[in-house]
């Protein structure tokens, strides 16, 4: 009995490290675009504490400006931007982008 409640709690164990490590967690980030390198599907923006944080767009990204479907070239810098992207090793990688120009 022993023997099969240690095979158990080893499984158990096994199920839920697998479990967190493939559960992502989205987040969101608020700035204002600094630079668009659309060639390397990456751009910087700076938050309002003035951080800047390099963002890849993801392969499903979706991009708005102004409330209209976008591109990621079709962005600018100073742009206000909010992204929603989770943490893939020491990459940001964005899934959605919503700017707004005056």
């Amino acid at each position: 009995m022993v023997h099969i409640l240690r095979r158990m709690t080893a499984v158990l164990a096994l199920v839920a490290m697998l479990g967190f490590a493939a559960t992502a967690f989205a987040a969101d980030a608020k700035g204002k675009i600094k630079t668009v390198s659309a060639d390397k599907n990456e751009f910087v923006i700076a938050d309002a504490d003035g951080k800047n944080w390099t963002m890849m767009a993801g392969p499903t990204a979706k991009f708005t400006l102004n409330d209209k479907e976008a591109k990621l070239a079709d962005l600018q810098a100073d742009d206000e931007v909010t992204v929603t992207y989770e943490k893939d090793g020491d990459k940001l990688v964005a899934s959605n982008i919503r700017a707004t120009r005056k």
